[in-house]
């Protein structure tokens, strides 16, 4: 039984799996693999989250009511950089001011809109090249936590992966980019 939706497991194993990978996304949007692929990673404490309207899903690891110390855990949680972190909220509120401007489903910015987007939170610097290398270190990781891919433009473009909606509360944005610009005024380079 499980050979038939191994290699849905394996996808979702990997990372985030979106409607554009169609095959593993069809295969395991179907009613029976679906509830069989729940059930299977019920058994080893993940939780499968779909958002079906989005077009993702992810595995999480479930929350037992104690927080057992002892229970194992496959999905470990990671503590973002400051640069990381700070990317992750001005994508996310870029994908709001996309979604309330109504132009188009996907969020599509230049390699040099998500520069000038980071730029107003680091101080001036006569070390240009050092902060550039941290700016492009944090899409390097954005990109790899799956909250951004890098479109095959001849233009550098990355799209914005909806996802990132699922990791980022709407509601903490500006309360977040607020702190980030006072730890930036205070502490940046």
């Amino acid at each position: 039984m499980i050979k038939q939706y191994s290699h849905i497991l394996v996808a979702l194993l990997k990372g985030i799996v979106y409607s554009h990978q169609e095959k593993v996304w069809d295969e395991l949007l179907k009613p029976e693999n679906e509830s069989d692929v729940k059930r299977y990673f019920a058994d080893i404490n993940l939780e499968l989250i779909i958002d079906k309207s989005e077009g993702y899903a992810y595995l999480k690891q479930k929350q037992s009511e104690e927080e057992d110390e002892e229970a194992p855990k496959l999905i470990e949680r990671r503590q973002l950089n400051f640069h990381v972190s700070l990317l992750c909220l001005l994508l996310r509120k870029h994908l709001i001011e996309n979604d309330r401007e109504g132009e188009s489903t996907k969020a599509i910015l230049t390699r040099d809109e998500i520069i000038q987007l980071v730029k107003p939170f680091y101080r001036e610097t006569t070390n240009e090249a050092n902060q550039q290398k941290q700016i492009e270190a944090a899409m390097k990781r954005v990109i790899e936590e799956g909250f951004l891919r890098k479109m095959k433009t001849e233009e550098e473009q990355y799209e914005i992966n909806r996802i990132i909606k699922a990791f980022v509360n709407a509601d903490v944005v500006k309360d977040a980019l607020d702190k980030l610009q006072n730890y930036a005024n205070q502490y940046s380079e």
